[in-house]
């Protein structure tokens, strides 16, 4: 955690900055290895200090590292008058804008009459972007929960079964398996629903003959997976043969493509023309595909508009998917860990077009 809080340090004098404040719980939990739900950290040149309160005290002096513990109220804000490292200082404070809010801003100037409030972004989001070794080895944990589960699932899909009742043994496999959490509501899609994009489970019946989309992920020592497939339960049309295989050549060709100093935006590109090629753009409307860390929905962002440039370490996710309106839908997805020299694919399930 030292070496992250060093990074940060160095961020200041970048952004001309005294002190810095993070308030994004899953930030924290970067900078501290703080699991909790209530938790803050000061950081200045020379200190960083993590605050919260007395619920907290054994979990924090078990995972903390790298920052000295303050126990303070509930509610944390009140306590920053309280760090010597900032009090009554004429000081230049960053704060992160996309999470303070408004009302908290106001009140963070009360507190801190002295200081000046500078809004950032990404401070450290730019650092935790590219993944250490430790990092890896977790999401890659998470992966393995991810591909036994699918697996196992395969086997209990039938017609008549309700969609929530998948998500359901979905949710109890991926706990059961070692993690400690699903790391988002599980999405079973079936038949024209598969059309929908984020289409969570619902009472409908899988019927004979109809595709379904899975979207799910766990979570391993914080650090999560995501994975999606889509499959018939029974035959597939000729329709759906052509629409599978267009989603699966154009995911395959971005991963092939996928490599360091690539645009963002160049990648989806790559995946983006080969739907386009098939007539069938205007059913891929969403970006190909995000990073993935201790937030499901990481830096950086994958798609048309995006300027940010892939890197080694960086963890995304490829996912062209393909959604006609009361038809159906095919989404493949994968974890993908950018290389010095290219990529490697984290998630090993299978991706032919399977029929059960």
């Amino acid at each position: 955690m030292r070496e992250r809080i060093k990074k940060v340090q160095g961020k200041l004098k970048e952004e001309n900055l005294d002190a810095f404040l993070v308030t994004t719980t899953s930030n924290v939990r970067y900078l501290s290895g703080y699991s909790g739900s209530n938790g803050i950290i000061v950081i200045t040149p020379q200190a960083s200090v993590f605050l919260t309160d007395f619920r907290y005290k054994d979990q924090s002096k078990k995972q903390v590292k790298g920052s000295k513990i303050i126990l303070g109220s509930r509610d944390l804000l009140d306590d920053l008058s309280n760090i010597k490292e900032i009090k009554g200082k004429r000081i230049k404070l960053g704060f992160e804008e996309t999470n303070l809010s408004y009302n908290n801003y106001l009140r963070l100037k009360s507190i801190l009459p002295d200081a000046l409030l500078v809004p950032t972004q990404n401070v450290v989001e730019s650092i935790l972007i590219q993944k250490d070794k430790r990092e890896i080895e977790k999401i890659k944990k998470a992966t393995v929960i991810t591909d036994q589960v699918f697996s196992q699932i395969l086997g209990l899909i039938q017609p008549g079964i309700t969609e929530i009742d998948v998500a359901a043994e979905i949710e109890y496999m991926i706990k059961k398996l070692g993690a400690e959490e699903v790391a988002f509501g599980t999405i079973v899609a079936s038949g024209k629903r598969s059309a929908l994009p984020h289409g969570r489970a619902s009472q409908k019946k899988i019927k004979p003959n109809e595709p379904v989309t899975l979207d799910y992920g766990a979570v391993v020592d914080g650090y999560v997976s995501d994975m999606t497939r889509t499959f018939v339960v029974g035959k597939a049309s000729k329709k759906f043969k052509r629409v599978y295989q267009t989603v699966l050549n154009s995911q395959k060709k971005a991963i092939r493509a996928a490599k360091p100093k690539m645009k963002c935006s160049q990648l989806d590109k790559v995946a983006r023309d080969v739907i386009k090629r098939a007539g069938l753009g205007k059913y891929f409307g969403h970006g190909l595909g995000h990073g993935i860390g201790l937030l499901v929905h990481d830096f950086p962002t994958v798609n048309s508009k995006s300027q940010q440039v892939l890197l080694p370490g960086m963890v995304i996710t490829i996912e062209p998917g393909i959604y006609i309106p009361n038809w159906g839908g095919v989404r493949i997805e994968d974890d993908v860990l950018i290389t010095r020299t290219g990529c490697q694919v984290l998630t090993r399930s299978p991706k032919h077009l399977i029929e059960i």
